[in-house]
């Protein structure tokens, strides 16, 4: 196979879009008073009404593309297309799904997800994308069709009706066109044409260099003999290439001179009455510098051309450079081998390294540093022509128109003497005034003039015409006009700490921000001194880099998490709702920015290693109720395998795990939500997601729904996904039928065996009831036995503790009796003495009375004896909880526990009765009672 080299690959060029209905119908009107009109003047005159008329037609109902900062690049390295090649031809559906021509085959992208699927054995070339689901391509040696099967993916047939000869050069079929209702395949020798399933050949003059597309035509350049027209059956030359300036064609347009020609090494030419003439417009030069390669028209308004040195060039109709875009302004390669202009405003390049994707119309575009001239910017100001951008590196001016993306333009100059961080730009009163690093300066034109040089004013602000506050590093500056100048005047009391932010509530009513302490609302008086002073501390509020707003509402405070409103009444903030800062913007460094207005039609934006610029006067290419949301793969799976799905597919129970992935096509800041019909009521919450998961479904019918929103706003309604989960087959109505089958023979088994079993069972119920009756009376008689039982050992033990204490007593009464006997035998004998011999009788009375009182003591011990023997039980567990005890505690214990008072136990003991108080007392006190416990109860608890 020949190998044939990039740069002498055939060349298309895409024209997008027609004349509307508008357009037309003028243009048959003009053209009828031209029939009707027979002299040249009028005719010339009409001409030329009629292309003024239809060029302000096409500009109305063209989109704006802005000129000023490159528009947004999204890029795609090889490795993130799954390393396909290179891009050969773009193209894309009506339902914003883009098709590439690359070496691996088809590459499908859409937003989310790159897709490839392999046609031909030799690189794709070329496509032809007719609808969402029918796409033609070229390939090396073949061309054919690709088609959606029930999966939603594309499968290839070759339509290519002959097989390779070793003699003949390998056909490349580099184009492929639609005219009417038929396909036209275009290689290097020959023009095929695809129609109701027949191939008509018609070969090539001598060799076809490039082909492009016009309104029912086809203009094909031959190698030699130069621009051809195809009507759809024969070719017709329109002219010779001129002898004196030799061209390689890379582009074709379609216009009212003429046909503007784009030549690979000439620039742009003039074809107009069979006459080849050099076009002088700005673009031109570039062009024929750079090489074009591709071409391609916007919107009927501009021309988009692809170079091989120099990346990207985009003109209006009349060749002014609106853009131009490199690699130093962020592409990943200067050599553009593909362009194409989709329907949602995505110009898509395909490069010799790379894919972008150029957001045209999104009216934001970027000024990004990458040679490192000016920096990261903070603050920007538009005073007349004049810009002046405010960054680290310092201050720089240019002028406003400067500012659009020519060719090699660097329009900004730095303001000798700036060098540093700026923090704010402004113009109060006539004066410009920009808070710096060094202090606060005034700027004329390219001039700085110091006012004050403390250093770091993150901000200042008007008060009362003649003053103006500044917030600084370290508290708040006032200024006074003095003379046509600002002039250092004082620094407020009671403000300190690094006041970024300063705002004017009304009149003499001001807040000042400071970071990591909080805010204050004060009150100037006429010495510009603070009262009334709130602070509200910075932990008061939830989030980080706190920023301060002015509407016709009041005060808002914005924090990266949430919105705060000020109430003047409670004097204090409430949480409102989530803060959801701006996310269109790339590149914005950590904290709260709102748009900077820069006059009537822009905002600024600081970004890192550049800024921003928003173009309120670009409108979007499509409203987002116009997008459709596509369902891009249906997957049932479980842990063993998976399975793609077609729209209302039945799936098993064993596949009973669902995935769903879709898309709104090539649309930035979407977001979607779902509803399982009859599984949830309520719709899930809004999420960027694009795929939704389903595990361990039930059998039934099921209807999912999703919808979308782009920028906020709802688009394209509501699709539905319909699919059924089968039941397992076990619960299948087969499955039921032979259960109830079961059921029924299973019933008549088991009654049949009951019956048998019954009879069976009342046989050994009868004789067990008769055992039971004699477990049961042998139980009751057994249980009359031991009850009888246990009551004589109850009364036994009673009998045994009675006789205890009658033997006791009978015990004591017998030595009772026996020392009383004694006594008496004793006295009886003292009587004798005393009768025989009375001059002892004063000896044997004193002896007789101390025998008496010996016997009484006796007696009270013995008192204490019965006591004692009486209580033995009581007094061991008094000692096994008291150990510390005496006998006299016990046997204190002992008289309180059977009734006796103070009184009576001091007659036992020959003690005061006083003396009993004051034992019972200490009695209290090792027993450890408290003051409302009853000692009484509690020894008859223990006894």
């Amino acid at each position: 196979m020949t190998f044939v080299s990039p740069l002498f690959i055939p060349a298309r060029v895409e024209n997008v879009r027609k004349p509307d209905y508008l357009t037309q119908l003028f243009s048959f009107v003009v053209s009828l008073l031209l029939i009707l009109k027979k002299t040249t003047a009028l005719r010339y005159l009409l001409k030329v009404i009629y292309w003024v008329i239809l060029a302000g037609l096409q500009a109305l109902h063209a989109q704006k593309i802005p000129d000023k900062g490159v528009p947004w690049i999204d890029n795609y390295t090889t490795e993130q297309y799954n390393n396909h090649g290179k891009i050969w031809d773009i193209a894309s559906a009506g339902n914003g799904i883009v098709y590439m021509a690359g070496d691996a085959g088809l590459l499908e992208y859409d937003g989310q997800i790159w897709n490839q699927f392999k046609g031909s054995k030799g690189c794709t070339r070329s496509l032809l994308v007719v609808n969402d689901s029918l796409i033609y391509s070229g390939s090396d040696l073949d061309f054919g069709v690709w088609n959606k099967n029930e999966y939603d993916q594309w499968a290839y047939t070759s339509l290519y009706p002959f097989g390779k000869d070793p003699n003949e050069e390998n056909e490349e079929f580099w184009d492929v066109y639609r005219m009417k209702d038929y396909a036209v395949f275009i290689s290097f020798t020959n023009v095929y044409i695809y129609r109701n399933k027949q191939i008509t050949k018609i070969p090539a003059p001598t060799r076809f260099a490039g082909s492009f597309q016009g309104k029912d035509k086809i203009y094909l350049a031959d190698e030699k003999n130069g621009l051809y027209v195809f009507n759809g059956m024969t070719l017709k030359r329109l002219f010779n290439y001129p002898s004196e300036m030799p061209f390689k064609i890379s582009g074709v347009f379609e216009t009212p001179n003429g046909l503007i020609i784009a030549a690979k090494d000439g620039g742009l030419f003039l074809f107009n009455s069979e006459k080849v003439s050099s076009l002088t417009n700005a673009v031109s030069g570039y062009l024929k510098k750079d090489q074009v390669f591709c071409a391609a028209q916007i919107n009927d308004a501009y021309y988009a051309f692809g170079t091989i040195l120099n990346g990207l060039y985009i003109t209006d109709l009349n060749g002014h450079i609106i853009q131009h875009i490199n690699r130093k302004k962020g592409l990943l390669n200067n050599t553009i081998l593909s362009v194409h202009y989709a329907s949602n405003g995505l110009l898509w390049l395909g490069m010799d390294y790379g894919i972008a994707a150029i957001h045209l119309h999104s009216g934001l575009t970027y000024f990004i540093d990458y040679q490192g001239d000016y920096g990261s910017a903070k603050s920007a100001l538009l005073s007349g022509d004049q810009f002046y951008l405010g960054t680290n590196q310092g201050l720089y001016h240019a002028q406003w128109q400067d500012l659009n993306n020519k060719v090699n333009s660097q329009p900004f100059a730095l303001v000798k003497g700036s060098e540093g961080q700026v923090w704010a730009l402004g113009e109060v009163n006539g004066t410009i005034l920009c808070g710096h690093d060094k202090g606060l300066f005034a700027v004329s034109g390219n001039t700085l003039r110091r006012i004050y040089g403390e250093p770091g004013v993150w901000t200042f602000i008007p008060y009362k015409d003649k003053y103006l506050l500044t917030g600084n590093y370290n508290g708040v500056s006032v200024f006074k006009m003095e003379g046509g100048r600002y002039a250092f005047l004082k620094k407020l009391e009671l403000i300190l700490g690094s006041c970024n932010q300063l705002l004017n509530e009304r009149d003499n009513i001001l807040w000042v921000n400071i970071p990591n302490f909080g805010l204050i609302r004060f009150e100037l008086d006429d010495d510009l001194c603070p009262q009334n002073r709130i602070i509200f501390p910075a932990t008061s509020f939830t989030g980080h880099a706190p920023h301060l707003l002015k509407d016709e509402k009041g005060i808002t405070l914005l924090t990266d998490t949430y919105r705060y409103r000020y109430d003047p009444g409670e004097k204090q903030f409430i949480q409102q709702s989530a803060n959801r800062a701006p996310k269109n913007v790339a590149g914005l460094p950590d904290g709260i920015y709102m748009p900077a207005p820069l006059g009537p039609n822009f905002h600024f934006y600081p970004i890192y290693n550049g800024f921003a610029l928003v173009n309120t006067s670009v409108t979007p290419p499509r409203k987002s109720h116009d997008l459709l949301l596509l369902v891009r793969k249906i997957e049932a799976f479980n842990n063993h395998t998976r399975q793609l799905l077609s729209r209302n597919a039945s799936i098993p129970y064993s596949l009973n795990n669902l995935s769903i992935r879709y898309a709104v096509p090539n649309q930035n800041q979407v977001m979607y939500q779902y509803q399982l019909v009859d599984f949830s009521k309520q719709w899930s919450d809004w999420t960027t997601h694009t795929s939704v998961d389903f595990l361990n479904l039930a059998e039934g019918d099921y209807t999912l729904k999703i919808r979308a929103k782009v920028n906020g706003e709802l688009s394209g309604g509501i699709t539905d996904v319909a699919f059924r989960i089968a039941p397992p087959w076990y619960r299948t109505y087969f499955a039921y039928a032979a259960y109830v089958v079961l059921t029924i023979l299973l019933y008549l088994l088991i009654r049949a065996r009951q019956n048998f079993r019954l009879r069976e069972q009342k046989k050994i119920l009868l004789e067990q009831e008769q055992n039971a009756l004699h477990r049961q009376a042998e139980k009751y008689r057994q249980e009359a036995l031991i009850s009888q039982q246990q009551q004589l050992e109850q009364e036994l033990n009673f009998l045994k503790q009675q006789l205890k204490h009658k033997s006791v007593e009978l015990a004591k009464q017998a030595r009772e009796n026996e020392n009383k006997n004694r006594l008496l035998s004793h006295l009886k004998e003292k009587i004798e003495e005393v009768r025989h011999d009375p001059a002892t009788s004063k000896l044997n009375w004193a002896e007789m009375k101390r025998l008496l009182e010996l016997y009484l003591e006796t007696d009270d011990k013995a008192f204490e004896i019965q006591i004692d023997d009486l209580h033995q039980e009581f007094f061991q567990k008094l000692r096994e909880q008291f150990p510390d005890l005496s006998l006299y505690d016990l046997r204190l214990c002992a008289y309180l526990k059977i009734g006796l008072n103070s009184k009576e136990i001091s007659e036992i003991q020959k003690v005061l009765p006083s003396s009993i108080n004051v034992s019972r007392s200490r009695l209290r006190k090792k027993l450890n009672l408290q003051h409302d416990q009853d000692l009484y109860g509690y020894l008859n608890q223990l006894g």
